[in-house]
């Protein structure tokens, strides 16, 4: 019962955003910038179809951070093929190296990287930050 609550509360996180009037945009590809929120996990259908033969695809299970509050994300100077993106309220936790987030799942934490933009079919975020260091647990 438990797990089918926090599924749903997840759910309804992914479908709403919000904005925060007094909100300062973030740039994509700054180090040291640093989100707080819950962490959760979904599976999504991979390749080689995608959810159109759930026989034969594989699944891919990703972690993402439901925000404290909405972020709005600007290009860096660094690549102008990013897009402006507002009202964000989700993000992918993507590891660098061989970080392990399962332990994170449920909590909430603080999260310190660089922004980047979604730029593959397995992105299901606009919005990704690479963790360059482990998560900080909050209470």
């Amino acid at each position: 019962m438990k797990k089918a609550a926090y599924f749903m509360i997840c759910a309804c996180v992914l479908g709403q955003s919000s904005v925060r009037a007094d909100s300062t945009c973030l740039k994509f590809d700054r180090d040291g910038t640093v989100l707080t929120g819950l962490v959760f996990t979904r599976t999504y259908y991979g390749p080689p179809n995608y959810g159109e033969d759930p026989d034969t695809d594989t699944l891919e299970t990703q972690t993402f951070l439901a925000l404290d509050e909405s972020i709005c994300v600007q290009p860096g100077s660094s690549d102008l093929s990013d897009e402006h993106v507002s009202e964000q309220d989700v993000v992918t936790l993507v590891p660098i190296g061989k970080f392990d987030f399962s332990g994170y799942t449920g909590k909430r934490v603080s999260v310190t990287g660089s922004l980047f933009s979604a730029n593959t079919g397995h992105h299901r975020t606009p919005v990704l930050i690479s963790v360059q260091i482990p998560l900080k647990v909050l209470r």
